[in-house]
């Protein structure tokens, strides 16, 4: 699974070096930068303004330590989907912000997997957890925070298996690589036929976790961003968003 993991940043990185220096992101659409977490709600929402207003966004995702990276270095990214708390910290100005709602720390395991329920974290039969890097996936920081929290952490630690993004995390449940894993709910709700179960956890064992959009004040598209900004406001956006878990 190493393999995979490295495969995993160097698509990201290919992408997103050949997307800037391609020169794809037009002058009349905006160029959105997501964490892979909400892919699916964000492709369902270009689709939509895209119907809505004939300007495609342009799309690129990964974990939030690599997507603010590339809005602060390239110039090139007009806006930015993820955790509000990660976001402030970020070092990036924005110049308008939307949130989208409260996301969701939920607890996955493998279709082929024995267990199915949070009880099971106590299990020491439950030897591999994966949750995605809490210093750079803010699903990653609420699954330590529910972990020490609930007073798990000492017998949990040992067999915690540390990945880059929640999209890692379900790679290694459909392999059955692990026991269970860490997701959120707008991410399991789109892939929910391929996992064995998965449990909501108590939103009081974590942070709030406030999904925002923000156009960043120096966007090179930002009357572009500042529409879809708009449009994220709208029933049709807000509609989409719920239906995806926040």
């Amino acid at each position: 699974m190493h393999s995979l993991r490295w495969l995993k940043t160097v698509v990201f990185c290919v992408f997103a070096v050949g997307f800037l220096a391609s020169g794809a992101a037009s002058a009349h659409s905006p160029v959105v930068a997501a964490g892979a977490g909400y892919k699916k709600m964000v492709n369902a929402l270009a689709a939509a303004y895209a119907e809505r207003s004939g300007k495609q966004p342009d799309l690129i995702y990964g974990n939030m330590g690599r997507v603010t990276a590339l809005a602060m270095e390239s110039g090139k990214v007009d806006l930015v989907l993820g955790d509000e708390a990660f976001l402030s910290s970020s070092g990036l100005v924005f110049a308008k912000t939307h949130e989208l709602g409260r996301g969701q720390l939920v607890l996955a395991f493998p279709a082929k997997g024995g267990f199915a329920a949070v009880e099971a974290l106590d299990d020491e039969a439950a030897r591999r957890i994966a949750m995605p890097d809490p210093v750079k996936a803010i699903y990653g920081k609420a699954a330590r925070e529910f972990l020490e929290n609930t007073g798990r952490m000492p017998a949990a630690a040992p067999r915690l298996i540390e990945v880059a993004t929640v999209p890692q995390v379900f790679s290694y449940l459909v392999a059955n690589e692990v026991d269970m894993g860490f997701l959120n709910l707008s991410y399991v709700l789109d892939v929910a036929d391929k996992l064995g179960g998965y449990v909501i956890l108590d939103q009081s064992g974590y942070a709030p976790i406030s999904i925002m959009a923000g156009v960043l004040r120096d966007a090179p598209n930002q009357e572009a961003a500042l529409e879809f900004i708009a449009f994220l406001r709208t029933a049709q956006a807000k509609a989409i968003i719920i239906s995806h878990g926040l």
